[in-house]
């Protein structure tokens, strides 16, 4: 750091480790007072090799270039206000070819506002595999580093038509683009969603054209578009909300618009159902869900996955209510669009205002499930047609470390033609 007086020292602050495996940061604090202009220089060097479990936030070397959420890259001035930020981009030292690319768009950019838009977003550059679809209408576009095992131009078509049916179906007129990048790095899987964008990690392999890629995933993760979160923390925080709903619209929508058959849409179900009955924090309270975080691991048996799984299942659970007590009338649908509405023309939605949503719809049995289910951790069961009149549901032993473990599964009716269970 250096301003008019010349070099400025500094000392570094850490933030305390977050025990929920969340980020947390450093800070750079100047031990005099500085004269504008003042200017800060650094390098940083990436990861390499196999990549850590958890978000797409590290910043990686690979493939002949870079890719990086903001948060991991930015080192930024802190209680500025609303500033213009610039970003220049020399690719001198990458292959020829090379372009970059942010979730603000291609090659330089310019921001008005809060510097910290920096941080909320993913960045990329290199030789760049790129796709775009000449009729979009809504600025989608996706990119990526390495080879995967799928064709990235083929799974990249199908997102976009999974993003153009999630679109139409939060009624979304506003948004003017959108942009995916996937990069291939050993070790890594899974996504992470960003405001716009998300950036997907999968293994790299050989390009097999008869391979598809992680689809529901793709799709999943453009969900966190639309759905959003709640305002106000609330309950051990709202990822029984965020990413609880967005798991139960991700598999129902997928299976409305064809773009996933009623196969997949069972397997997702039980994949579900096995991963929250065999789980054992399955019972833990939301609030302490919240505290443990990533500390437990990541994925299918760590605390970070009931949210996921309970908060999906209590959803269908609400939904079979809904459509009962309004004889076939009303259901989830109607709820949650409404709430979204509200949310997009500036009111905030919090849990309290979805919970009295809710018992507008089924009376206080809502409000009672709720506290039962979602803020103390009872094990819930959805109710056989939950999931539409295709699946029954049949109690299921799980074994589990040696152990048996008692549940549910959802079967399949062979006697309903598949297109009676795309109307659900």
């Amino acid at each position: 750091m250096r301003d008019a007086s010349g070099a400025v020292p500094l000392k570094v602050e850490d933030d305390p480790a977050n025990p929920g495996g969340f980020p947390y940061y450093r800070h750079w604090r100047a031990e005099r007072a500085v004269t504008p202009p003042v200017v800060v220089t650094y390098r940083m060097r990436s990861f390499t090799g196999v990549a850590t479990p958890g978000p797409q936030f590290d910043f990686y070397s690979h493939g002949g270039g870079i890719s990086s959420g903001g948060m991991a890259l930015f080192a930024l001035p802190e209680n500025i206000g609303a500033v213009s930020s610039r970003v220049k981009w020399d690719l001198t030292d990458l292959p020829p070819g090379s372009i970059a690319a942010s979730t603000y768009g291609e090659g330089d950019l310019e921001l008005r506002g809060p510097v910290e838009q920096l941080m909320q977003a993913y960045y990329m550059a290199g030789p760049l595999g790129r796709y775009a679809p000449p009729e979009s209408t809504s600025g989608f576009h996706a990119y990526w580093l390495g080879q995967p095992a799928f064709d990235l131009q083929k799974e990249m078509a199908w997102t976009y038509q999974a993003y153009e049916y999630l679109r139409k179906f939060y009624r979304d007129t506003t948004t003017t683009s959108y942009r995916v990048f996937v990069r291939a790095l050993p070790g890594t899987g899974g996504g992470t969603a960003l405001q716009n964008s998300f950036m997907l990690g999968t293994a790299p392999g050989a390009a097999d054209p008869t391979k598809t890629g992680p689809r529901g995933t793709l799709a999943h993760e453009m969900g966190h578009m639309w759905v959003g979160g709640l305002s106000g923390g609330g309950v051990g925080g709202t990822t029984w909300f965020n990413e609880g709903l967005n798991v139960y619209y991700t598999r129902l929508l997928l299976l409305r618009s064809g773009l996933a058959p009623a196969l997949d849409y069972e397997r997702d179900i039980n994949q579900t159902a096995r991963a929250y009955y065999t789980n054992s924090y399955r019972n833990t309270s939301a609030e302490e869900l919240a505290r443990l975080g990533f500390s437990k691991g990541v994925g299918a048996g760590s605390a970070q996955n009931v949210p996921y799984t309970r908060g999906s299942l209590y959803f269908a659970d609400v939904d079979a209510k809904i459509r009962a007590a309004s004889g076939g009338r009303r259901k989830l649908d109607d709820v949650i669009l409404a709430l979204f509405e509200r949310r997009r023309i500036g009111e905030d939605i919090t849990s309290d205002a979805l919970v009295d949503a809710l018992v507008k719809e089924i009376g206080p049995v809502a409000r009672e499930k709720f506290e039962a289910v979602i803020v103390r951790g009872e094990t819930i069961a959805p109710e056989s047609g939950a999931f539409g009149p295709c699946f029954e549901r049949r109690p299921a032993k799980f074994e589990v470390d040696g152990k048996e473990v008692e549940g549910f599964e959802w079967v399949r009716a062979p006697s309903v033609p598949e297109a009676r269970c795309r109307e659900w």
